[in-house]
């Protein structure tokens, strides 16, 4: 694609930002019948150390806004932060006369909903 298509484009995902290291499992290399070493752990916190959240954009221009999500988020909360903060995106990135929207897999980004004057699908 020429660089004019890419310098329309808006990248847009969430992420979820663990406050205190990792959510997922830990491993450890060791030698067979070897002892685990306790230095080798990373240190832990009780209840997870907490998370947030996030929804950003970016092109190949620069960076969009970004919006931190309270609670879970569906395709109207999607739909809601998008229309806020596309628009504003596009004008701080000068792309707003014609920009493409790409965004993940995610089933709430295919939000299609006749009433939010938004019409969202995921290119393929």
């Amino acid at each position: 694609m020429p660089l004019e298509f890419w310098n329309s484009v808006l990248f847009v995902d969430e992420s979820k930002y663990n406050v205190f290291g990792s959510d997922g499992k830990q491993m450890v290399w060791r030698k067979p019948n070897s002892e685990l070493e306790m230095k080798i752990l990373t240190p832990s916190v009780e209840h997870g150390g907490g998370s947030q959240m996030g929804l950003g954009c970016m092109s190949a221009v620069g960076v969009g806004n970004s919006h931190f999500i309270d609670g879970m988020m569906d395709k109207y909360m999607y739909l809601d932060i998008l229309k806020q903060n596309l628009k504003q995106s596009a004008e701080k990135m000068f792309i707003l006369s014609h920009y493409k929207l790409y965004q993940g897999n995610n089933p709430k980004n295919n939000a299609h909903t006749a009433d939010s004057g938004l019409y969202i699908t995921v290119p393929k």
